[in-house]
């Protein structure tokens, strides 16, 4: 199995009027000649095209190549086919359910959202004090982290394990540590299993559990397309076993005019202490760090104001310099992200 191209344009899946039912297998008669072996694809591999006109001919465009296939009528330019290599050559396919379930996780508008919930001290616990898995229960206790007892290490491997197992099962490793979704795939299993009295609230729970699911593939679908893009961007959120959880994002936009592009950190988090705090850390040029602190308790931001110079210090130490430290009191604005998923060189494998 291995990775293919999987979609060539954004606009095919923003516009749903724009993806047509795709041909099913068997009513398009495959490509003459190996345009697969020719394009360095293995068998089972599926990639997109697109129909155009050309001089009143339905042509297929395949990465820059018009390719004529039997069987093409003009009523169908402008839809796109899905290929699948065979024996060099390349099928028509059914693909329209990937290209949903691709579509709906690459501009899900908003990522980690019920995650976020579910990370709240003692809700998961709680429903896995439900089921009869004390292997889960031991799974998530060491997927935690401590608020009061945190380290690079310990952030460094929690965020090894947010990038998800198929990362490194891609690159012929063993997941490093455990994977959260994973887990509440488990747990969506055993509770269907169980099946308590309560269908309805069950129902409801599992509801809650697939959506999480579907907030961590968004975000590794959205690191996938970014890293396509020549960018980085990828969001998750850090369960702790003391504390609220901890949203993060990181973000890089492309590199412009040759100069080397700004590394953003954006950090929410919220507790009873300090209520709910936003960080958003600017690295430029790898050594100049610009820094915006929003926090809605009076103390947090005076406090920050006055030991600003701290931080300076503790970053000069590490060979950084803080160019500027704005701390803001009130809540951080929302902000258009200037992220958008083009669509091109995103990868998928479905082979199987």
């Amino acid at each position: 199995m291995g990775p293919v191209p999987l979609i060539s344009g954004a606009e095919a899946l923003v516009a749903p009027g724009r993806i047509h039912p795709i041909f099913l297998e068997g009513k398009l008669l495959p490509l003459q000649g190996s345009p697969a072996a020719e394009l360095g694809l293995k068998d089972g591999q599926v990639i997109q095209a697109t129909v155009r006109s050309q001089h009143g001919q339905p042509m297929l465009v395949l990465q820059g190549r018009n390719l004529p296939l039997p069987g093409l009528q003009p009523s169908q330019v402008g839809e796109s086919i899905w290929l699948r290599a065979q024996g060099g050559t390349l099928v028509p396919v059914n693909a329209q359910p990937l290209v949903s379930r691709i579509a709906s996780l690459l501009y899900r508008p908003s990522v980690n959202t019920e995650l976020s919930q579910l990370f709240q001290p003692g809700t998961l616990d709680e429903l896995l004090s439900k089921v009869q898995r004390p292997d889960l229960q031991a799974q998530w206790r060491g997927m935690q982290l401590s608020m009061a007892q945190l380290t690079p290490g310990a952030l460094r491997q929690a965020m090894m394990g947010a990038m998800g197992a198929e990362i490194w099962l891609a690159r012929g490793m063993h997941p490093p540590v455990p994977d959260t979704k994973q887990l509440l795939r488990k747990l969506i299993a055993e509770i269907n299993v169980s099946g308590n009295a309560d269908e309805e609230v069950d129902a409801g729970v599992i509801e809650k559990l697939t959506q999480a699911v579907d907030d961590i593939e968004a975000s590794q679908v959205q690191a996938v397309q970014a890293q396509a893009q020549q960018e980085v961007l990828f969001s998750m959120t850090l369960p702790f076993a003391d504390s609220n959880p901890v949203e993060l994002t990181v973000r890089r936009g492309p590199r412009q005019d040759g100069e080397q592009p700004v590394l953003t950190v954006n950090v929410h988090s919220k507790t009873e202490e300090l209520g709910p705090v936003w960080l958003k850390t600017q690295l430029m040029n790898a050594q100049q760090i610009e820094l915006t602190m929003w926090a809605e308790n009076e103390a947090v931001v005076a406090q920050a104001r006055s030991r600003s110079y701290l931080l300076g210090d503790e970053l000069r130490a590490a060979g950084l310099n803080m160019r500027a430290f704005s701390v803001v009191h009130g809540a951080r604005p929302s902000e258009v992200s200037d992220w958008t998923p083009s669509g091109r060189g995103l990868v998928v494998d479905v082979s199987a």
